[in-house]
């Protein structure tokens, strides 16, 4: 990442946040990315209230396991989760369409969650991504193509992002 960045109303420091993993463990990672790579395959949200035998033995754990580590997801703000059960949210992953297209190298697509999640995906997946997106306050296309971590391409050439403070907020997804 580059180091360099200059911001007109923070310092680089408040502005640089944890990635999600590393307040998981190794189970919690794998139930995320098991919930993330459902979501994009399906195209929906995976109901909690469905957790089946299959899905048990498809991610190694009992059902009552999974139980347990949905509720650690919830409670540290990896997911989240509607009053039907639904993942509607898996960080950086949106079960609900939005404004922000994410297309992987292996041909996978899905909503992300907002622009600067969008561009993250390209490491939470390890992966070249392509975006298609529009801009929340004009409405024009915006396309930005990420290859081995780095900006490659993008349109418009005059192009800015703008960055909420989420250390100030707990709940990302209301917040962003």
């Amino acid at each position: 990442m580059k180091k360099d960045f200059k911001f007109r109303y923070y310092p680089t420091e408040e502005l640089l946040i944890s990635r999600i993993d590393k307040k998981l463990n190794q189970y919690e990672r794998k139930v995320r990315r098991y919930l993330m790579n459902y979501t994009i395959d399906n195209g929906k949200a995976f109901n909690l209230g469905e957790t089946t035998d299959e899905m048990s033995k498809d991610i190694g754990f009992e059902k009552e396991e999974l139980k347990v580590l949905f509720d650690n997801l919830d409670n540290k703000s990896s997911i989240v989760v509607d009053e039907n059960k639904n993942v509607n949210f898996i960080y950086p992953v949106s079960a609900i369409p939005t404004n922000h297209k994410v297309t992987l190298a292996d041909g996978r697509s899905f909503n992300a969650m907002c622009a600067i999640d969008a561009m993250g995906t390209a490491f939470t997946f390890n992966q070249d991504i392509e975006i298609e997106s529009i801009c929340s306050n004009c409405g024009d296309s915006i396309y930005v193509e990420i290859k081995d971590g780095q900006l490659m391409e993008y349109t418009p050439e005059d192009m800015h992002i703008l960055h909420v403070d989420l250390n100030k907020n707990k709940n990302w997804s209301g917040e962003c």
